[in-house]
């Protein structure tokens, strides 16, 4: 991928860290949007009306997700969750409530901002004790080995320019046995390479960094993750991937030009999957 990778981070850290201080945009990429029906949640890994009722407004209106690591995680009492991109929290919310008081959970952010919506809707949900936040890369975790049983990711990893890095920080931050549970996008397939660069250039909400899927979990793979299972998939629709080119709001991210998003309609996907990293023969 051609593209300055620091120039790249400013931007995006820009644009979320503005997003944050507003206290959201206008309705892009969240999804929370689009989890009204109860089956339809269940169906593509989003949100239910009774796990957005245990969440705050903030981290609501916040939310840029693309479905719900954490209900399909497993998390179990007494994890260790790492919850990489956690913007305002709703998923280290929600997972603290899973894991509990005996738990603990990490949100991971590299936007100021975000982190500071994210422990005020932590103080709201009474969840203080269990959750603790760090402003971060993901690509550069300081983070010790082994520290966690699941590391989740929302909608965000698409947005690095180094995935290889992301991975094996998360691979790296596993306990040996532990596990990914990772919602995202991906691309169907490869698609011209001036088409790629000019979503590139301008980091297009969360189309600039999305890859083909091939090329994804070629990544995943290398890393040393096994057992890669898709646990839901959908094509975004057209207003879909409207929302998603604009994230974190029309206000903060130009939108590509429309010949760029129809070559990309239709192959656009939100994957939901889990991974293992091996335990030590």
């Amino acid at each position: 991928m051609n593209v300055n990778t620091e120039e790249v981070k400013k931007v995006v850290k820009g644009r979320y860290g503005k997003a944050a201080e507003r206290g959201g945009g206008k309705g892009c990429c969240c999804a929370t949007e689009v989890s009204s029906s109860l089956n339809f949640a269940t169906e593509h890994g989003l949100y239910g009306q009774e796990e957005l009722s245990l969440v705050p407004e903030i981290a609501r209106n916040l939310s840029r997700g693309c479905g719900n690591p954490t209900g399909f995680a497993d998390l179990q009492s007494g994890e260790v969750v790492v919850d990489l991109g956690c913007g305002a929290g709703i998923d280290v919310i929600l997972a603290a409530r899973k894991v509990g008081p005996s738990g603990k959970v990490v949100g991971v952010d590299f936007a100021p901002q975000m982190i500071e919506r994210a422990k005020q809707a932590v103080v709201e949900a009474g969840l203080s004790n269990s959750v603790e936040f760090v402003v971060a890369d993901m690509e550069q975790l300081n983070l010790p080995d082994s520290l966690a049983d699941v590391v989740t990711s929302n909608c965000v990893i698409n947005l690095s320019p180094d995935k290889d890095a992301v991975y094996r920080q998360a691979f790296r931050i596993l306990k040996p046995g532990g596990r990914l549970a990772i919602s995202d996008i991906v691309l169907t397939e490869k698609i011209e390479p001036h088409v790629q660069a000019r979503l590139q250039s301008t980091w297009s909400g969360c189309l600039g960094g999305t890859i083909a899927e091939e090329s994804y979990f070629d990544i995943i793979s290398k890393a040393g993750f096994r057992q890669v299972k898709i646990v839901a998939s959908h094509a975004l629709a057209s207003q879909e991937l409207d929302e998603m080119v604009c994230c974190p709001g029309p206000e903060f991210t130009p939108a590509p030009a429309k010949e760029d998003l129809a070559v990309v309609q239709g192959k656009v996907v939100s994957i939901k999957f889990t991974a293992l990293k091996p335990q030590i023969s």
